[in-house]
């Protein structure tokens, strides 16, 4: 299969952008709080909470802000970036309604493009990822990371969560390039828009900017039907 052209890449980013922002408008669907390994990663990483006033944390794709209030709560000073203007206002809601924000210039939550992250170099200490990027195609994802590397600091970290080609039903639906599908047909993908399958191989080349990468992985179930297998990724800036 040929490589994609970077009109349809574009396009197809355009579509998905605003399949997102027709779910966000739907309403809650998502867990209000972090995933697990998220907590343990800031408590490991970062103990000092007192230190955390002066450092910066970066959500990718941060949705209606579970991940942003946590690192709010534990100290940091947020920024997140979404493709959504729903998602992004529901963040800064979540955000201002439990006083951890009283703007979006504190917040620095902005609308935009993944692959030309709008911060200049070296500006945080962690950046995170929980499946955002897995929902772009293979050029869009490619960029993303050297953004993420270009945004943090030397010495500082990423987090990711990203689907493994072990999910059920993430190999369904229609095929626009070798990894990224549309319109899933079974199992916890059904309804996600574009979603990407990453395997090691390619993991492992994605984070060659990194040094101190650890790469471990999750394999559940969903209500014993169907499987959902993604990587857990933390790896730091040289």
């Amino acid at each position: 299969m040929s490589s994609p052209t970077t009109s349809a890449v574009s396009s197809l980013t355009e579509q998905n952008i605003a399949h997102w922002n027709a779910l966000f408008a739907r309403g809650p669907r998502w867990s209000k709080y972090p995933p697990e390994d998220l907590v343990g990663l800031i408590a490991w990483a970062f103990p000092d909470s007192g230190q955390r006033r002066d450092l910066s944390a970066l959500e990718v794709g941060c949705g209606p802000g579970p991940n942003l209030w946590f690192l709010a709560r534990e100290g940091f000073r947020v920024a997140g970036i979404d493709g959504s203007a729903i998602a992004i206002e529901s963040a800064h809601e979540r955000l201002r309604s439990e006083g951890l924000a009283s703007s979006y210039q504190e917040t620095d939550l902005k609308i935009g493009d993944f692959a030309a992250l709008p911060w200049d170099d070296c500006s945080f200490d962690v950046v995170i990822d929980i499946q955002a990027i897995s929902h772009n195609a293979a050029p869009v994802i490619r960029s993303a990371i050297a953004e993420i590397n270009r945004v943090l600091k030397p010495g500082g970290w990423f987090f990711a969560r990203m689907f493994g080609p072990k999910t059920t039903g993430i190999s369904t639906g229609v095929l626009f390039e070798k990894g990224t599908t549309t319109s899933a047909e079974l199992g916890a993908m059904v309804g996600s828009g574009v979603v990407h399958a990453f395997d090691e191989e390619e993991v492992t080349k994605l984070l060659a900017l990194f040094r101190h990468v650890t790469l471990d992985w999750v394999h559940r179930s969903v209500d014993q039907k169907f499987d959902v297998f993604e990587w857990v990724v933390r790896a730091r800036k040289p």
